[in-house]
């Protein structure tokens, strides 16, 4: 498909949580072992981690304008509960004081969705052999997006005047401290991340950040002269946050394989005269193959995220300490997510089965639903069933996303929250279809604060 006033608490809720053994609750505070702290607990930072990374893959493919303008619009609210949470009475000492600790000290990062189509020409796929690249700050740094600037094709006053049209204007990342003007970062922060339309429409969102992460060297050391180099800290949390509406197609591409591990290359699903894959039509092949089988173009999502081996994919970015990476999800998912109590139900959300053939499937008010593997819409043969519609929209038998927006399954990035969050209570989504994400994302900061601040 060519096609957060919240989160910045969430992410400070992450900075508090006794679980990672960064900052707990005041010692007097009695918590329970699965319960938050009491209303008005606050926590206290006890050890040096008070520094947050944060990242963000921004889908620039053609149906995200509405869902950009969204963001930009909770953005300013982000920031400020980041830098400046709401304050609770202590019910120890009676003094009023913040909930959480302000963050002093952050890293702000954006990315986008396009790696291209290597080895193939693909209409609105410019730079098809990178992409953007998973480099920092695509605006300035990627060879697609110098295509298509985000002033090219953003509505008018979608961006801050503060933005110009220069694309070095900003370094290759943000970055806040306590001499930081708030609401010039506000500010910087949308011109950074308001990346517009015209990205690739075939996104490759989890290998973005891969490529952003672990392909790049995004270290703060002394000598490192990558492109993203002094991004990620030893001593900060590391927070990734995917916004896209579309399933992640990040292709095998046997240039980046992880030493050891045996690659088939797939770069030919780009090809649309292969007869190799699932579908005649680019999209609908990453959508129609049977995971793991031989028309499955993408890399195992344990290259991401394996458990049982932290020290790969993305928890390896904390060597000993994976509960450091927070992996958080605005996506192609129901509005209402299936859930046991207050935790989202990974099982009936994707299914038991390992052909995601029993994931879940439903009546919305805005019309079908859908989880569910190789579901193709039977009203409408380019696309599978949505996974969700525009919040509020009225059903409709249209297949056109001009008549009723639409966003298609992103199993694969439900499927690497759900580790995060089964492993160490570290991963949630929340559906980009919502009018406000705000709301869907306070779900997210209720979910941290049990996970995060439950223990002493």
């Amino acid at each position: 498909m060519t096609r957060l006033r919240p989160l910045a608490l969430a992410l400070t809720l992450v900075a508090c949580g006794a679980r990672t053994g960064l900052l707990v609750p005041d010692a007097a505070v009695d918590v329970a072992p699965d319960a938050a702290p009491p209303d008005g607990a606050p926590c206290t930072l006890v050890t040096g981690i008070a520094a947050v990374d944060l990242l963000f893959m921004i889908d620039n493919s053609n149906s995200m304008a509405e869902n950009q303008s969204n963001l930009a619009r909770n953005i300013g609210a982000l920031i400020d509960q980041l830098v400046d949470p709401p304050r609770v009475r202590d019910p120890v000492t009676g003094l009023e004081r913040p909930r959480f600790p302000p963050v002093r000290d952050l890293h702000l990062g954006v990315i986008s969705s396009d790696l291209g189509t290597p080895g193939s020409v693909v209409p609105s796929c410019a730079a098809t052999d990178t992409g953007d690249d998973g480099l920092l700050n695509p605006i300035r740094n990627g060879r697609a997006l110098a295509t298509h600037p985000p002033w090219n094709s953003a509505p008018a006053g979608s961006r801050p005047a503060r933005c110009t049209e220069n694309p070095a204007q900003y370094p290759s990342f943000l970055t806040f401290s306590p001499a930081t003007v708030v609401v010039d970062f506000r500010e910087d922060f949308v011109c950074n991340a308001y990346l517009s339309i015209a990205g690739c429409g075939l996104e490759q969102q989890l290998e973005s950040a891969y490529r952003a992460l672990l392909v790049h060297n995004p270290r703060a050391m002394a000598g490192n002269t990558d492109p993203n180099a002094g991004f990620v800290r030893d001593d900060a949390l590391l927070g990734l946050v995917m916004v896209t509406d579309e399933e992640d197609g990040s292709v095998r591409d046997c240039r980046y394989a992880e030493r050891g591990v045996p690659c088939t290359d797939a770069v030919s699903v780009f090809d649309i005269m292969s007869p190799n894959w699932a579908s005649n039509d680019l999209n609908l092949r990453m959508y129609l193959y049977a995971p793991g089988s031989a028309q499955d173009p993408t890399w195992p999502v344990e290259r991401y995220v394996d458990p049982a081996r932290p020290t790969r994919g993305f928890p390896s970015l904390k060597p000993g300490h994976p509960e450091r990476v927070i992996f958080a999800a605005i996506a192609g998912v129901p509005i209402t997510l299936p859930r046991r109590g207050a935790a989202i139900d990974w099982a009936t959300l994707l299914g038991s089965r390992p052909d995601g053939s029993d994931g879940f499937v439903g009546m919305a008010p805005e019309g079908p639903v859908s989880m569910r593997q190789r579901n193709q819409d039977p009203q409408c043969a380019a696309r599978v069933v949505p996974a969700c519609r525009r919040e509020g929209s009225a059903p409709t038998g249209s297949c056109s996303t001009l008549v009723q927006y639409y966003a298609s399954p992103s199993r694969r990035i439900a499927q690497v929250a759900r580790r995060f969050d089964e492993a160490w209570g570290n991963g949630s989504v929340s559906s980009i279809c919502r009018n406000d994400y705000s709301d869907a994302l306070r779900g997210l900061v209720e979910r941290l604060q049990v996970q995060l601040c439950r223990e002493r």
